[in-house]
């Protein structure tokens, strides 16, 4: 169906942004709530982070029966055809729903979506950026925050209510009058990882190699990652840490914490300079160097590369 646009907003069930766990959509024509749809969703990892789990209240039990998201994705992805599409911070959700469209390798659509930040800032002044303090500002009942319908649905009528104050009739006008107002295209989105700020000193999760087991009994022992000794250091682009383990030992590699004469691979993300220094190697990666020139057949190789080896 063709709306003014849609409005969404993602609950996560940890800080790893492909684990989704909600979402609401509140879709808008002629400047009104017409269609809503909220599912839980059960994310690709079982670990809830008790500070998500503070925010919002959902659980792993609460998700475990919940579809994945590809059966979501199948229900709601007409919605976002042809419609314009707003959340209140928009990067957050929009890295959220790519890095869900990627987990499971699903087409990444076309579409264009704006920041309710930015449009509801041409209505307020000197009001804080929360969605919180901008309903509160322009009236707007906020009864179950976080609950990511309520969101949803409070992030669509503070955009109304914007259009409204502006003394405009559309949201078609509204964002033909405030050119500055442009949207964004998600094909183009450089979408965050985990949810912690790129500004800030970066704590990585810390995994135990423990934690992570093979979802297959038996393996391909032909696989070129089969029974080799497999480390990773830095941020990757498409995946978290762990899913990059998991997808490692389900085609038999074993994981090691630490570089040795053993290793066999050491897959290199980004590496944050605030954490590494200037010069961008991890202390696995100088470690690494050192074992190659000493002779140890060592590969260092890139996400690519290693995605490349995923695929056998």
């Amino acid at each position: 169906m063709d709306f003014d646009f849609i409005a969404i907003d993602f609950e996560i069930a940890n800080y790893n942004l492909n684990s989704a766990c909600a979402i609401g959509i509140a879709a808008v024509k002629n400047l009104e709530i017409v269609e809503s749809k909220y599912f839980l969703i059960c994310p690709p990892s079982r670990k809830f982070d008790r500070r998500c789990v503070a925010v919002h209240g959902i659980t792993y039990e609460d998700v475990k029966s919940s579809p994945k998201f590809p059966e979501v994705w199948a229900q709601i992805r007409t919605c976002f055809e042809e419609n314009y599409v707003i959340a209140h911070n928009a990067k957050f959700d929009m890295s959220v729903l790519k890095n869900c469209l990627i987990e499971y390798g699903l087409d990444i659509p076309d579409f264009k979506y704006f920041c309710s930040i930015k449009i509801s800032s041409k209505a307020c002044k000197n009001v804080g950026k929360s969605l919180k303090e901008r309903t509160k500002c322009f009236g707007i009942e906020l009864d179950n925050h976080h609950n990511a319908l309520c969101d949803a649905k409070a992030c669509a009528q503070l955009v109304i209510e914007t259009v409204k104050r502006c003394g405009k009739k559309s949201f078609e006008s509204f964002i033909k009058t405030y050119s500055s107002i442009k949207p964004e295209e998600f094909k183009d989105l450089e979408h965050q990882v985990t949810f912690i700020e790129r500004n800030r000193y970066k704590h990585f999760e810390r995994i135990s190699v423990s934690e992570i087991a093979a979802a297959a009994e038996t393996f391909n022992k032909t696989h070129p990652l089969f029974g080799k000794n497999i480390v990773f250091t830095g941020e990757l682009r498409t995946m978290d840490r762990r899913t990059a383990m998991q997808k490692a030992v389900n085609v038999g590699a074993v994981l090691k914490t630490g570089v040795s004469k053993n290793t066999d691979f050491l897959v290199a993300g980004v590496q944050d300079k605030s954490i590494v220094g200037d010069d961008g190697l991890s202390s696995k990666l100088k470690t690494a160097y050192k074992l190659i020139d000493e002779g140890y057949d060592i590969k260092i190789i890139n996400e690519d590369e290693f995605l490349r080896l995923l695929e056998g």
